[in-house]
Order: C-alpha cells, then sequence, then structure tokens
C-alpha cells in the first residue's frame, strides 16, 4: 500500500500524514483514522529527493515539510478545514 514511510504526524483534523519514501516519486500522504490513504503532494525533484520532516505549526495553520536534496523547507498552508471533509467522505 505504501512504500518507505519514514516520517509522520498527525494533523490537527486526526489524520496521520506521512512521508513516503518511494523507489520513483516522492509523496506526501494522508490516513484516516478508517484507514483510507489519500495524496497530498508529490515532490517535482527528481532523483533522491526524499520528502522528510513534516510537522504542523502549533497554531495549526500550516504544515511544514522537507527535501533532503536540494535541502529546502516547504510551508504549506490549508484550507485543511476542506481537505479533511473531503479525506472522510
Amino acid at each position: 500500500m505504501l512504500q518507505y514511510g519514514d516520517n509522520l504526524t498527525v494533523a490537527p483534523w486526526g489524520d496521520i500524514v506521512l512521508c513516503e519514501d518511494g523507489a520513483e516519486d516522492q509523496y506526501l500522504r494522508g490516513i484516516t483514522p478508517e484507514g483510507k490513504i489519500y495524496t497530498l503532494g508529490r515532490s517535482g525533484y527528481e532523483g533522491k529527493a526524499e520528502l522528510c520532516g513534516c510537522c504542523f505549526a502549533p497554531n495549526h495553520e500550516t504544515l511544514f515539510v522537507n527535501i533532503q536534496k536540494p535541502g529546502i523547507t516547504l510551508a504549506i498552508t490549508g484550507p485543511w478545514e476542506k481537505l479533511s471533509a473531503e479525506a472522510t467522505s
């Protein structure tokens, strides 16, 4: 179902957010409490550009994700309420 999931955090809406280091593409996945897996994003960097270190800001408005190569941090904002509603439907 998933390949090489290695970093995770709990989303404000109760899902798990997981960095998935697949053999090809690198994904940011969500997993609902019921076990439904959905895609939040995919790294556009080629090669070994692993997504890692996902975490939410204390106010839960921003999700931070690192990309190992080229060594950058992304700040991703919602709307998280819309995503959580779609993930459970």
